[in-house]
């Protein structure tokens, strides 16, 4: 994308110094391409808003399934991990209690019969960290002062949306500064066209 708009970027800068008009029309014509597929980038992305919703649910689902199994290790416990400890969240729904519950649908079945007690110590507040910090915490409601009592889940998608949202408004700066290079180069096109040649 990068490299696309350089190219753009110095047809516009040679038409507009060697006055040349069909150098002006294609980078009025490739801005325009530019600022109707960002445009459309961005009107796709806030539609389908709540099918990301459900990609990511499902992709929780996935991981925190697999959790501390022995091969996982790379592709679900510290991806896992990560994301309690930066997002400050526990389980996937229903908090700390999610590391207890035998009934949820292939959640974290290998912790649960191995550690049912217990939630990791991902869980743990960050002034609370030290080696097993979340034993006994997921069969009582912790206090919050000792684990995350946010969801995974809802706290994933809380940081998609936040993420969306300066996308979005970045996107409407960015086709506001080109449409000014449009009307630019409309504008000195249409000049150059008016004005003669003279050698």
């Amino acid at each position: 994308m990068g490299l696309v708009v350089t190219i753009v970027g110095l047809i516009g800068c040679c038409g507009a110094t060697n006055e040349s008009t069909s150098l002006l029309l294609s980078y009025f014509i490739c801005l325009l391409l530019l600022v109707l597929l960002q445009s459309g980038l961005a009107i796709t992305i806030f539609v389908f808003q709540e099918e990301l919703e459900n990609q990511i649910t499902d992709s929780a689902k996935e991981k925190f399934a697999l959790y501390a199994e022995p091969n996982s290790l790379a592709i679900a416990t510290e991806p896992i991990d990560f994301v309690q400890k930066e997002l400050q969240c526990c389980g996937l729904s229903k908090g700390p209690l999610d590391w207890s519950d035998q009934k949820y649908y292939r959640f974290a079945t290998y912790w649960i019969k191995t550690r049912s007690k217990d939630v990791p110590d991902s869980c743990c507040e960050r002034l609370k960290v030290s080696m097993n910090c979340g034993k006994g915490l997921a069969v009582k409601e912790p206090s919050e002062d000792a684990v995350y009592t946010k969801g995974c889940q809802a706290a994933l998608i809380d940081y998609f949306k936040g993420n969306l949202n300066v996308i979005g408004a970045l996107t409407i700066v960015l086709v506001g500064v080109q449409l000014v290079g449009l009307c630019g180069s409309f504008y000195l096109r249409m000049f150059l066209l008016r004005t003669p040649v003279s050698y």
